[in-house]
């Protein structure tokens, strides 16, 4: 799941024609195919909606040289699936059944204590990442796996409920959580006596018709189920969410995620309109360094643009909203990079009557495999954030710990860069050729992580 916040953006002013179909799938084109020809991704899909039309444009491959994307290709959402739990919290405060600032306590089973401090943590705080809750839990099984929430379980969360005490106050600042989100989404199905598919399936996606939408695979779903990847020729892995799966657990298609875009532009006469509705008002007021939220919506830097992204282990998404625009984006890739985020932000500036110029990759230089080699190694910046690096046919590729491992290109023999991420790593080696420590430089900031293995 994706915790990278996109940059704010100011939507430039303008309008666009009716006919506008044909003609902006080709600026779609132009600016998603670098991202492809790059190898940025493997596979990306991009749907738009502009009041009542659509359109789709596809480009690259579900699988490393195999089929290109389409409509109803499967792809894992990611942390998208937080806006979905959000709107599950509006249906249940809709229905009477919950209340925003209700005690997360009063949903929890006898025998489970949510920490607090000079105040209860409401089901609000959870869903705008004020509760003072960490990103993670520290009783993971397998945090440091390909699939790090497979066993994540309720009971674990509640395990960890009872022993964790809060490092600050609830609604003293917004702190990203994954951990709170896949909890809230657990106590909502919970309280309705359903499974969190089912529940999804009751309030969300059968009323939006949306068909190919859940957690699970079901009928055809697994076969159209993109391949994932963390680079081109580099397989990922499919993300499993044991009882827990509101952070981060939802498969959806383009088709699917234009139906729900639609709905979320214009809300209909329903009790999911009125959810969809509750979950797009403004429920925290934002602050330095925190935008304004939704339930599970987050705010970009114009006011009125909605977004949230996701990313697994082998995925990427973005979803960008503005009803003053009557548009929304979709993208949808099989690749594992917040690159695209960049790209989803364009169209939907291209939407606002903006002419964004289609992007440059630097390609990087050939490095030989003899010099890749003498970088591998273990390199630690902290005790559970160390990077492994390994040369594999002919690429450089990187792994950090309950991270991706991905591929860095080299600006010279000992500095390489990210396309996945904006950052940098130079190895730093001794007058013998040998590697001692890497630099990491990313958001203005350089860290020296001392080679261990």
């Amino acid at each position: 799941m994706s915790l990278r916040y996109v940059l704010m953006f100011a939507i430039a002013a303008g309008s666009y024609s009716a006919s506008w179909s044909q003609d902006l799938a080709g600026k779609i084109t132009a600016l998603a195919k670098p991202y492809v020809d790059s190898e940025t991704v493997v596979g990306l899909s991009i749907g738009v909606v502009k009041g009542d039309q659509t359109t789709a444009v596809h480009l690259g491959k579900t699988k490393s040289g195999g089929q290109s994307p389409s409509d109803d290709t499967v792809y894992e959402i990611g942390s998208i699936s937080k806006v979905f739990t959000g709107i599950l919290l509006g249906d249940a405060v809709s229905r009477g059944d919950a209340r925003l600032d209700q005690p997360v306590q009063q949903l929890l089973p006898a025998g489970v204590t949510m920490p607090a401090g000079k105040r209860a943590i409401t089901l609000v705080d959870i869903s705008t990442h004020t509760s003072g809750l960490p990103r993670l839990s520290n009783n993971m099984p397998s945090l440091t796996s390909k699939d790090p929430y497979a066993d994540y379980t309720s009971k674990l969360a509640h395990e960890f409920l009872n022993s964790h005490k809060l490092r600050r106050e609830p609604g003293a600042k917004q702190e990203y959580s994954n951990f709170a989100v896949s909890l809230l989404g657990h106590l909502l199905s919970q309280k309705s006596g359903k499974s969190y598919d089912k529940l999804m399936a009751d309030r969300i996606t059968e009323p939006l018709g949306m068909t190919d939408t859940s957690v699970q695979l079901t009928g055809t779903m697994a076969s159209r189920l993109a391949t994932p990847h963390i680079a081109v020729n580099t397989i990922g892995t499919n993300w499993g969410f044991a009882d827990m799966p509101g952070a981060g657990g939802i498969r959806s298609t383009t088709a699917d995620m234009l139906k729900f875009a639609q709905a979320c532009l214009d809300p209909p006469e329903s009790s999911t309109g009125k959810a969809i509705e509750l979950a797009w008002k403004e429920h925290y007021a934002g602050g330095v360094g925190a935008a304004k939220m939704g339930l599970g919506w987050h705010f970009a830097g114009d006011g009125s643009t909605r977004w949230h992204n996701g990313q697994t282990g082998g995925y990427h998404s973005m979803l960008m909203v503005n009803r003053q625009l009557n548009s929304a984006v979709v993208l949808l890739t099989n690749t594992a990079t917040g690159e695209v985020d960049q790209l989803a932000s364009q169209v939907i500036q291209m939407l606002a009557g903006a002419k964004p110029e289609p992007r440059h990759f630097e390609a990087g230089m050939k490095v030989s495999p003899e010099k890749m080699k003498r970088l591998e190694g273990q390199y630690q910046l902290a005790p559970t954030f160390v990077f492994t690096v390994t040369a594999k046919e002919g690429k450089l590729m990187v792994g950090v710990t309950n991270q991706p491992t991905m591929q860095v290109f080299a600006k010279s023999e000992t500095e390489w860069f990210y396309k996945a991420v904006e950052a940098s790593l130079t190895f730093q080696l001794d007058k013998n050729g040998q590697c001692q420590a890497l630099v990491l430089f990313q958001n203005g900031v350089r860290q020296t992580a001392k080679k261990i293995r």
